[in-house]
This record gives C-alpha cells, sequence and structure tokens, in this order.
C-alpha cells in the first residue's frame, strides 16, 4: 500500500515538474501574445 502511494506520489511529481518546466521554456503569455501556440489556426 505504502509502495503503490509512494508511486504515484513520485509520478505526479515528476509530470508537475514537466509542466512546470515548459510553462518556463515558453513564459507566461496570455492569447493575445505573439508566442502563443494556438495564434495560427
Amino acid at each position: 500500500m505504502t509502495n503503490q502511494k509512494l508511486r504515484w506520489l513520485s509520478r505526479f511529481f515528476y509530470y508537475l515538474l514537466i509542466l512546470l518546466l515548459l510553462f518556463f521554456m515558453y513564459g507566461f503569455n496570455d492569447a493575445s501574445a505573439g508566442s502563443y501556440i494556438y495564434n495560427d489556426f
């Protein structure tokens, strides 16, 4: 039981770290900014 909780927590922090890195790479721009990913659609 504890091992499963540990795996879940480690996976949660792993994906959270990836999301935070992506936010910092692309910046916290709003929809009107030039580097917004959906601007060309």
